[in-house]
Formats: C-alpha cells, structure tokens, sequence
C-alpha cells in the first residue's frame, strides 16, 4: 500500500487515492489468496484449478488497470519489483 500512496503523492495527488489503494489491497489480497491454493492444492479438481487460474488472471488484470490509472508501466514496474519501483518515483530508498 506503500507505494501506491507514495506514487500518487508524486504523481501531484494531495491525497492518497484511498479509493485505489483499497481496491488493490483487495486485488492483491485475492491474488494472494488463488496463488496459494494453487500451490497447496495442485491435485484439487481441474474445474477448481481452473477457476483459481482464471481468478488469479482477473485479479492481475485489475493491478494492470490500477497502474495504468496512475501512468505506471505494469510490465517495467513488475519487472522491477516493488522495491525498486518505490525508489524510483519516490527518489529515495525502501525497504520492506
């Protein structure tokens, strides 16, 4: 959540876009969430499976929208990991 509060106070927001930063808490959350079962539960049902894939990818494709809301690279910044793209736009060293 760090970031993303830290990108729209550089991005010249007055305030954190609470609004985004809530829905992607969600969407990590849900991401989190899918990817673990995935990996727990590998032997699960295929129609199970597949339904945590295809949630796992909706949840990517929401970050991908929130980012692309905030001018961000999605690819670059996943790329660079979330770190580094803290230092980036905040032009300062974070450490998680």
């Amino acid at each position: 959540m760090q970031f993303f509060e830290e990108l729209t106070k550089y991005k010249g927001y007055r305030e954190p876009l609470w609004e985004t930063t809530a829905v992607l808490a969600y969407e990590v959350g849900r991401m989190l969430e899918h990817a673990m079962y995935l990996k727990w539960k590998p032997d699960d049902s295929k129609a199970r499976l597949g339904f945590y894939k295809s949630e796992l990818m909706d949840a990517l494709a929401q970050l991908e929208l929130i980012c692309e809301s905030l001018g961000v690279d999605f690819d670059e910044w996943k790329e660079m990991g979330i770190e580094k793209a803290m230092e980036r736009f905040t032009k300062k060293e974070i450490k998680l």
